[in-house]
């Protein structure tokens, strides 16, 4: 079975276009149909990773109909920490508050916060150490995709900063208990890489199974970006959007 293939930008970065409003989980979802109007998409299979994989869960959840079959990509099954140490280090003890202030001001403090996360890749030996620290944090090999892929790394623009700021107050294990049509998520069990993750993870998981959701689970012991990992699933995903699973 052939398909035909589409790839997204998120919006706001890239060649996509941004969303100005407020963004709730509606208005990603608006933002994605727009897209498939545009390109006479009755219906489609999706997959995303990260954040890409909250704006095609708004999508599925808003408008099942529009939907084939759903893939995320460790998403969904548990909310982005408050307090996302991680991904910004001590810096993220300041996202609470810089929240409200966004949610008050809008891109007035968007556009203070803009060079805080910006990063310099310039430096070959500064990202050389970057590179194998990443790798060893999130539990994959290195290999000259991943260092593509982070060598360029899209700047944070205002739009970009505003989609984030969105991402984080969405409710994605909320929104994923809405999910009506078939889903196969595959998650990262973080499993001897971050042990609050593990048991966040652990957690929420068993806590998503007690409901009778059409989602297959697969789970891989490695960290977030699951799709990098030697373990990935391929096949089974091909089975799952050809009904030969």
């Amino acid at each position: 079975m052939n398909f035909e293939t589409h790839m997204l930008d998120l919006p706001g970065l890239g060649k996509s276009k941004s969303i100005d409003k407020r963004i709730t989980s509606k208005c990603l979802a608006n933002w994605v149909k727009e897209y498939m109007d545009q390109q006479c998409i009755e219906k489609a299979n999706l997959i995303g990773h990260s954040l890409g994989g909250a704006v095609l869960l708004a999508f599925a959840v808003h408008y099942p109909d529009k939907v084939n079959k759903l893939i995320l990509l460790d998403q969904g099954h548990k909310p982005f920490p408050r307090i996302p140490k991680s991904e910004f280090g001590p810096f993220a003890y300041s996202f609470p508050l810089l929240n409200i202030g966004v949610k008050i001001f809008g891109k007035p403090t968007l556009s203070v916060l803009a060079p805080f996360f910006n990063q310099d890749n310039d430096k070959e030996e500064d990202f050389e150490a970057n590179l194998k620290q990443f790798c060893k944090r999130v539990g994959i090999e290195e290999n000259e995709y991943i260092r593509l892929a982070l060598k360029t790394q899209v700047d944070f623009s205002l739009d970009g900063l505003h989609l984030m700021f969105g991402y984080y107050n969405l409710n994605l294990p909320k929104l994923l208990k809405s999910i009506r049509v078939p889903t196969y998520l595959i998650y990262g069990t973080f499993q001897n890489i971050n042990d609050i993750e593990h048991k966040n993870t652990t957690y929420y998981i068993q806590k998503l199974k007690k409901f009778s959701l059409p989602i297959t689970y697969y789970e891989i012991n490695t960290g977030h970006y699951v799709h990098w990992n030697k373990e990935f699933p391929l096949n089974n995903l091909r089975k799952f959007l050809t009904n030969t699973f």
